[in-house]
């Protein structure tokens, strides 16, 4: 096995391999990145079992409901509680300008402050066109940054990063004036969102935007904006029911694919999912984490858990490797293992798939974790089947 860190210690004991010798994906230094920020440094953002699951505008009143299904932050608190009322359940805050310095005190579980949502497309600001939406944009951060607070800002963005029509020429920016940025185009759920993405001229003509791959290219068009990709960290929005739709043929987003929304924006580098959970679908209640069936709300919380379990993984850099055709991956290695994360591939279909281990692999066996299963290998290649475009596994590989 081709690593940097074999060796043997005095005992006679080999050590384990700690990397590989592989590329990496260029990385903004994840978990560590928040020591830049005292205020998150300090509420512990640069622990590697930290991996933000945030809510979009969370109601003081459902921080418990809220923390038991796995939300750990909310981007965006509705003003109407006192800022402890959530914090004191150990979940962290982004806040907008609506709360005032008086009302944040130093409270430590306030980590960040939220500039605005969708200032690319015209909302959130005030400008006649993108270049005034945009010198308005960094305005409203430079106020924010003024307050030296130890804070970082983050905003929300839209249909910016198309590049079909809004923001052109300057989303790169829009990234770049905020510390974190997150984006919400849903496609699961919004015809009329998928049309748009489907005008963007990095889309490939024909394929159906009602997939869990789409989100996870949405990241690699925020990535794409930065110079190089990586030197910001990048959230992902996924909607958790209908969010507030009113287009022909709008519909609910099933548990199933909340979950492969998620995991193909992590696949592509996301550092963070923010939930949108208001919702008019009549069914799951207007809070749809809140509101919704017992059933439903604990298959959220599971695939929350599973992310958080794996966060020490997901938070270390990923390896460059293509294991095949037809499937999205991410590499990483911790603990002595490596992990493989895959869903299928935009524009193909469910089915089977074969990877091609990197050549120093020597193991004869791979593991899916939770799923207890073993798969062979076989002439450096497994094989493992997805049943649905959501569908997602995660391997992991001894060293």
């Amino acid at each position: 096995m081709a690593a940097t860190t074999v060796g043997v210690l005095a005992n006679g004991k080999v050590t384990k391999p700690a990397s590989l010798d592989l590329p990496r994906i260029p990385w903004e230094g994840g978990p560590e990145y928040w020591r830049n920020f005292p205020k998150a440094a300090n509420a512990g953002w640069t622990e590697p079992a930290f991996f933000p699951l945030a809510v979009f505008f969370g109601r003081a009143a459902h921080a418990q409901q809220l923390k038991s299904v796995g939300i750990n932050t909310f981007q965006g608190v509705e003003h109407n509680a006192p800022l402890s009322d959530v914090t004191s359940t150990g979940i962290f805050c982004i806040v907008q300008n609506e709360f005032s310095a008086a009302e944040i005190e130093n409270n430590p579980n306030v980590v960040g402050l939220f500039a605005n949502d969708e200032c690319d497309i015209g909302l959130g600001c005030i400008g006649a066109d993108t270049n005034e939406n945009l010198a308005d944009m960094q305005r409203q951060v430079s106020a924010l940054r003024s307050r030296n607070d130890g804070r970082f800002v983050n905003a929300n963005y839209s249909k910016g990063v198309l590049e079909s029509f809004w923001a052109q020429g300057n989303m790169d920016d829009f990234m770049d004036v905020v510390d974190v940025a997150s984006i919400d185009n849903y496609a699961y759920t919004s015809p009329d969102v998928g049309l748009t993405i489907t005008q963007s001229p990095h889309w490939r003509s024909g394929t159906p935007t009602m997939r869990s791959a789409t989100y996870g290219w949405l990241v690699d068009r925020m990535r794409s904006y930065q110079a190089p990709p990586g030197t910001k960290p990048n959230w992902m929005f996924v909607e958790t029911a209908m969010p507030f739709l009113n287009d022909t043929g709008a519909r609910t987003i099933s548990p199933e694919e909340i979950e492969g929304a998620c995991w193909s924006a992590i696949i592509h580098e996301a550092r963070g999912i923010m939930f949108f959970q208001h919702n008019n679908d009549g069914v799951n209640g207007g809070y749809s984490l809140v509101e919704c069936s017992e059933a439903r709300k604990e298959r959220i919380r599971a695939s929350n858990a599973k992310i958080t379990s794996l966060a020490p993984v997901i938070n270390t850099q990923s390896y460059i490797w293509d294991f095949g055709p037809g499937v999205d991956t991410m590499l990483k290695v911790h603990d002595a293992s490596a992990y493989v994360f895959a869903e299928i591939a935009l524009a193909t279909e469910p089915g089977e798939r074969t990877f091609r281990l990197p050549p120093s692999f020597s193991e004869t066996a791979v593991e899916v974790v939770g799923e207890g299963r073993t798969l062979e290998v076989v002439d450096g290649t497994f094989m493992d089947s997805f049943a649905f475009e959501y569908t997602h596994h995660i391997y992991r590989i001894a060293l």
